[in-house]
């Protein structure tokens, strides 16, 4: 992709190694694909350099569409909150999201607070309809996974879960932890940063925290109307 470009804007493997700040061996690497992947500011530089998406030359470092496409999605959402002026961003078709989105019913109701059962877990949700029966979806950027129980300053969300990490994939800075609950799988999104300081890998015992309040809920007949 980068070779094809470079050669598209009529540049020598050094001119375009001197435009982008790289060593020109280093470009060639890169094109010739060997490992290790380009950073994500080198990808930066060739991106703006070539005139090429940024987002699917991550993909092309190794890094999945599907958590490219959600931390996007993220990415857009937090703008939205942070900047009253922008226009509110609806998420549309998130991977991973879709893949932490359940069908539910309610068990026990107390004003807005619902508690339903997922699996053999009982969560707690916030929902505003009076329907039993919800779609509730996590935000896989939401889940807090600590290796013990969480401190007390930090053990103040609603949802409490005990898991295990079954799938642990690194992807440049990002990593997606596929948990094992109980009786329901629950993706996850992380920096790579952050979980290198406790060091969870895959296999291992894990506690999963989710406030209510992240959790969204919508009746099942919504779904089943769009």
């Amino acid at each position: 992709m980068v070779r094809r470009a470079r050669l598209e804007s009529g540049l020598t493997l050094r001119e375009a190694a001197a435009r982008a700040r790289l060593d020109y061996t280093r470009l060639s690497r890169i094109e010739h694909g060997s490992r290790p992947a380009p950073g994500m500011n080198e990808i930066r530089l060739l991106a703006d350099l070539l005139h090429l998406d940024l987002v699917d030359l991550v993909v092309a470092a190794g890094v999945s569409r599907e958590v490219m496409e959600n931390l996007v999605w993220s990415e857009r959402l937090r703008f939205a909150l942070d900047d009253p002026s922008a226009q509110t961003y609806q998420p549309r078709g998130s991977p991973l999201l879709a893949k932490n989105t359940f069908s539910v019913t309610v068990e026990e109701r107390e004003e807005a607070l619902c508690r339903v059962r997922l699996g053999d877990e009982r969560l707690t949700v916030v929902s505003f309809s009076d329907e039993e029966d919800l779609l509730i979806e996590i935000p896989p950027e939401a889940v807090v996974v600590y290796r013990d129980a969480p401190e007390t300053s930090c053990g103040s969300a609603e949802n409490v879960l005990r898991a295990e990490v079954r799938k642990c994939r690194r992807l440049g800075q990002v990593v997606n932890l596929v948990l094992s609950c109980a009786g329901f799988e629950l993706n996850t999104l992380h920096s790579e940063r952050g979980l290198t300081d406790f060091g969870i890998e895959k296999g291992d015992r894990v506690i999963a925290a989710v406030q209510a309040t992240v959790i969204r809920t919508s009746p099942c007949e919504e779904e089943a109307g769009r």
